[in-house]
């Protein structure tokens, strides 16, 4: 969600209970194009209900705030640009939505915070610190170290966990990182959902 150029104020979340909220854009972040967001969460639909949720490269929050008012029973949204941080917390505090932590982490080394509580020296750091279920990445346009991401990812999921990673459909993605394996590749104009589980 971050990166690129966004000149409008804000973003609306197109279902769950948030439905139709406008959320403010911090600058410099692109939010997830809502068709993208609806084809997301219609293929997460089940999955949703009780799961915890990591939402990477943040920007506004929309998705992880969005995961939340779809079921999600605790979400972390996760951004290196301080001005991104401002901005989930803000919205998040808009919407009334306790359940969302936000997390300033330089991506992809940071992840490793999540993954070692004692490493992240955050009083809420033990919340972020468990398992994720589901976890959305939409990384800025010209990053370039996807298979990184991915390789910093399995120490933080739980069995069965799901990844959606977003890119430009003109863009390859891994078939494999360590034990994932992409399972399912969506286009959406000139954008792309990479999703990925564990190997058996």
């Amino acid at each position: 969600m971050a990166g690129g150029s966004w000149r409008g104020r804000g973003v609306r979340v197109t279902g769950g209970t948030f439905r139709g909220r406008a959320l403010t854009v911090p600058a410099g972040a692109r939010p997830t194009e809502g068709r993208v967001r609806e084809a997301l969460f219609s293929i997460w639909r089940e999955s949703l209900p009780g799961c915890r949720f990591l939402d990477l490269f943040a920007g506004s929050g929309v998705v992880g705030l969005e995961a939340a008012g779809r079921g999600a029973l605790h979400v972390v949204c996760v951004d290196q640009d301080v001005r991104a941080v401002r901005a989930i917390a803000a919205n998040a505090g808009q919407v009334g939505e306790a359940q969302v932590e936000t997390r300033r982490l330089t991506l992809p080394a940071g992840l490793a915070a999540l993954a070692d509580p004692a490493a992240a020296g955050s009083a809420r750091a033990g919340a972020a610190a468990a398992f994720f279920d589901l976890v959305f990445a939409d990384p800025p346009y010209g990053f370039d170290a996807f298979e990184p991401l991915l390789l910093a990812l399995p120490p933080l999921l739980a069995r069965d966990a799901e990844i959606a990673v977003e890119h430009s459909a003109r863009r390859q993605l891994p078939l494999t990182a360590g034990p994932l394996v992409r399972t399912d590749l969506r286009r959406y104009g000139e954008s792309a959902l990479a999703f990925y589980r564990a190997g058996e």
